[in-house]
């Protein structure tokens, strides 16, 4: 057994300034980095990327001096070599979920020669802590990709070195996803491959890939969202569903339709009617808010499936859920007939799993309206409709999600895992806020002294000197 690699005080400060992040891929740019990297694979078995960039942002022919040396550092602290990957050409930068840059550009290089990086190698919600030596320029630049806040300083041969968090700037990061001129049938041709297929009528589109046939995973997505907000441009839980091996139904709509689309609908009955779904050994209906409300709905045409929706809506039909008030863009569809309400739709699957913060009022009456013996409903208190997005960032989404679509999901693990919300800056602040709202200083007090104690806090350390 692989013990958890020292962690050196600049370390724990590189991974405390991260937060809950979920760490898949990390980057370390010039090989400075790495007991970060040693203690970020320890912690999230990510993927460990070495771009082998020169100080004029060239690449060399040969691996550099540091890349052997690094290799040989990972391989003792146990990390496999099939792990490590050497980017060694423009070519080969990709989003990456954090990425370091120590002791390189914008300290002892030019920070513009790190623009190769900038542009191909963030998505979204990638993370980028950074050495900024004092007059170098550094911040006008990166300003213009994102934005900086300090994490430490330290002095170096009497100049003062700044170690920075980036965040990317969202435009940016969406106009990244959208540099390919691919669109989205071109793509998903390309995943469906010979086997699988591809349908579509212009609002919303079907892609199957084929891949074990023990299990088949339906989803449901927005392809706005997954066009220009995702670096892989591919659909809600591609990923992970992938590296199950699992056989995949994309379902994706073009804008907030709530699949109310009658030629969807049809295609849903015409799977049925031709044994699509019999094919495979289990059937998961997975999504998320819309999603949610579609991965219910639509299980009706596979009796027996199982259902995994997280933040669901069960209708949006005004004269059932009158209390309802977003989502006005759909109040005008039709959501009678077999896929309408999603509470009765889905009262033939085997097991509805349902995943809400009952702090959510609107969330929690449409929860309540699945009523079957066939619900599990998981309460996460304190973390809001986007249910999903907070359970990534505490990093317990794949875990979770490879219980729940596996069938084997309990309450007791779910609500032990969902014990890291502890560490989770936005259940903290939540608590003291709630605290605060209820006129109970006292209270807020010992939430704050709690939050604290585990760890650093920035908006509830600035709230308590109020108290």
């Amino acid at each position: 057994m692989i013990e958890a690699p020292a962690i050196d005080e600049p370390t724990a400060e590189a991974i405390l300034a991260l937060g809950p992040c979920r760490v898949e891929s990390f980057a370390d740019v010039g090989g400075g980095a790495l007991d970060l990297a040693r203690a970020l694979h320890h912690r999230h078995g990510c993927r460990i990327f070495l771009v082998d960039m020169g100080k004029s942002g060239a690449f060399p022919d040969a691996p550099s001096d540091w890349v052997a040396p690094y290799l040989a550092a990972l391989e003792a602290a146990g990390v496999p070599r099939e792990a490590v990957t050497r980017v060694g050409s423009a070519d080969e930068i990709r989003p990456w979920d954090v990425i370091a840059n120590f002791g390189g550009f914008g300290d002892a290089w030019k920070v513009r020669h790190l623009a190769p990086v900038l542009e191909a190698g963030l998505h979204a919600d990638s993370l980028m802590l950074t050495d900024i030596r004092k007059g170098s320029g550094s911040y006008p630049f990166l300003n213009g990709y994102g934005a900086c806040e300090t994490v430490a300083t330290r002095e170096d041969r009497g100049r003062r070195v700044t170690r920075a968090l980036f965040r990317p700037d969202p435009p940016a990061a969406a106009s990244i996803a959208t540099e390919s001129d691919e669109d989205w049938a071109e793509i998903a041709r390309r995943l469906a491959g010979p086997f699988g297929f591809y349908t579509d009528n212009g609002m919303h589109s079907f892609l199957h890939i084929p891949r074990d046939p023990s299990v088949l995973v339906v989803t449901f997505d927005n392809l706005d969202i997954a066009m220009t907000k995702r670096a892989d441009r591919r659909p809600w839980g591609f990923e992970f569903i992938e590296k199950q091996g699992w056989s995949m139904l994309g379902v994706m709509a073009a804008g907030w339709t709530w699949y109310r689309d009658y030629w969807a609908m049809a295609e849903f009955d015409r799977l049925a009617r031709e044994g699509f779904f019999a094919r495979f050994g289990r059937v998961v209906f997975y999504g998320a808010s819309m999603g949610g409300y579609a991965a219910a709905a639509f299980s009706a045409a596979c009796p027996g499936a199982d259902v995994v929706a997280i933040s669901p809506q069960s209708t949006l039909d005004r004269k059932v859920v009158p209390w309802e008030t977003r989502y006005r863009t759909v109040w005008d569809k039709d959501f009678s007939g077999k896929y309408g309400d999603a509470a009765l739709a889905s009262a033939a699957a085997a097991r509805v799993t349902i995943l809400y913060d009952p702090y959510e009022p609107l969330d929690t009456g449409h929860a309540r309206r699945f009523t079957g013996a066939n619900v599990v409903a998981l309460r996460a208190p304190l973390m809001g409709h986007r249910l999903g997005s907070s359970l990534l960032q505490m990093g317990i989404l794949s875990e979770v999600m490879l219980k729940a679509l596996a069938g084997t999901l309990t309450a007791g693990e779910f609500y032990r895992l969902l014990r890291a919300r502890r560490d989770f800056p936005r259940y903290q602040r939540e608590l003291f806020e709630r605290a605060v709202a209820r006129g109970r200083p006292d209270l807020a007090r010992r939430v704050g002294r709690w939050v604290l104690a585990r760890g650093e806090n920035r908006y509830i350390r600035l709230a308590m000197a109020d108290f």
